[in-house]
């Protein structure tokens, strides 16, 4: 005869689905946070680049607007099932926007400034597209006329170096009354951010020409990781150096 300990296999079929559910339910959340966080950021940086495109005013203007081309970029903890305590998963999410608020001219005669504006994490670079391009090599030309050659600023893909350290304690501790758990983490996490760009000659009915005048770094910002007041990880340029340290108890009467 053959006996089976069903209680037995009933426990190890729960332990078994139980951390597959909690594996499948952990990997949706991180999902559904990731698309949450994207969306975000993409309608952030619309409404971002409206404002300052509806309120900018150059020092020789009278207030007619913006075009602006606006980038945000956040880095932001996710859910991590395989890190440690609190540490979470640094995953940069990244939108953008161009919004053109003006009259074609302003009353003073002038026409509105393009903006290209770097919203990174805390910190913002905000630059005149003509600075970078002088009068003189211009797409049109004071009569309103296409040059036959011009100089175009092009930013170039994001370049981001990260140093990370964390560490993580459990300490125990037993008496006659009760069993204490503390576990400890400290976060140390600086971010560099460089925004390249260059400046491109082109000719007007060759679209395949292109030649480089210039390349160099347009912004760059080193941040730190800081909690806010709603206990959420953010970076800022104030916040190098920091060490965020998070800690939870847990007592177990006897």
């Amino acid at each position: 005869m053959i006996y089976t300990n069903k209680k037995g296999q009933a426990v190890a079929e729960m332990a078994i689905f139980g951390t597959l559910i909690l594996l499948i339910f952990g990997v949706l959340i991180s999902f559904i946070q990731q698309l949450n966080d994207r969306q975000y950021t993409q309608m952030e940086a619309f409404r971002r680049a409206l404002e300052k495109a509806n309120s900018y005013t150059s020092d020789a203007d009278d207030g007619s607007g913006a075009s602006v081309q606006y980038t945000l970029v956040q880095n932001r903890h996710q859910l991590n099932l395989g890190g440690g305590y609190r540490q979470g998963s640094n995953v940069t999410q990244t939108g953008s926007a161009n919004v053109y608020w003006a009259i074609p001219k302003s009353q003073k005669g002038s026409s509105a400034e393009s903006l290209l504006v770097f919203k990174i994490n805390e910190d913002e670079g905000q630059f005149e597209y003509n600075d970078f391009i002088p009068e003189a090599h211009r797409r049109i030309d004071a009569d309103g006329e296409e040059r036959p050659t011009y100089w175009v600023l092009q930013t170039e893909n994001m370049a981001t170096e990260s140093d990370t350290l964390f560490s993580e304690t459990n300490v125990k501790s037993e008496d006659t009354f009760a069993i204490t758990n503390k576990r400890t983490s400290r976060l140390k996490d600086d971010i560099v951010t460089a925004v390249p760009y260059k400046i491109v000659e082109k000719k007007t009915g060759d679209k395949d020409y292109e030649n480089t005048v210039e390349e160099g770094i347009l912004y760059q910002v080193r941040q730190g990781v800081y909690l806010d007041p709603e206990g959420q990880y953010k970076y800022s340029q104030g916040a190098v150096g920091n060490e965020v340290t998070r800690e939870k108890t847990w007592v177990t009467p006897f």
